[in-house]
């Protein structure tokens, strides 16, 4: 029996916008819960009503865990641009 593919999970909901978070944008390596994923996608929700009146914008971050093999190539990676420069 193989390994099967890591699944893409839904990490956070946010109110801040893609172009506003560099950090998390799509395909950067990062940190969520003690685990490292790859960001995968952004997905635009319903906008969240206020009570006060008016909108806000909501977005859902959607990565995919990192295995042992991606994680040792993105700092082989990583150490050669290092020494490039």
């Amino acid at each position: 029996m193989g390994r099967m593919k890591p699944r893409e999970k839904a990490l956070f909901r946010t109110h801040r916008p893609p172009f506003k978070t560099p950090e998390w944008a799509v395909g950067a390596v990062v940190q969520h819960q003690g685990a490292l994923y790859r960001v995968t996608r952004w997905q635009e929700l319903r906008p969240v009503p206020l009570n006060r009146g008016g909108s806000v914008g909501e977005w859902q971050v959607w990565g995919k865990r990192l295995s042992d093999e991606e994680m040792r190539q993105g700092l082989l990676d990583a150490a050669e641009r290092l020494l490039g420069e």
